[in-house]
């Protein structure tokens, strides 16, 4: 008689806290993520001059463009922390659940 592995593994305990912990992690990187482009946006639509002012005195580079590269600079920074995030946490997790199942 075969199993049925996807029921076994929908009813394991460590796949319920591998959903639960990998839930509570994605909405953080969310959260700070629709903060950062938010803010972004927000400010570019409702204060427009802060953008367009230089860095400093004599600089020709503008606020907007350096914040611009900030934000593509944590969009990455999110990126490569989930990436380590889930290789150390949810992967060791799934290779647990799929031992225990098999």
């Amino acid at each position: 008689m075969k199993k049925d592995i996807v029921a076994e593994v929908l009813k394991h305990p460590k796949y319920q806290e591998l959903v639960r912990r990998r839930t509570r992690v994605s909405m953080g990187f969310f959260g700070i993520t629709l903060l950062i482009y938010a803010s972004f946006i927000l400010t570019m639509a409702y204060l427009p001059e802060v953008f367009a002012q230089p860095l400093g005195g004599n600089w020709t580079m503008s606020v907007g463009l350096f914040v611009g590269l900030l934000v593509v600079c944590s969009a990455v920074l999110l990126i490569a922390l989930y990436t380590y995030f889930s290789n150390k946490v949810f992967d060791p997790l799934l290779e647990a659940i799929m031992r225990d199942v098999e």
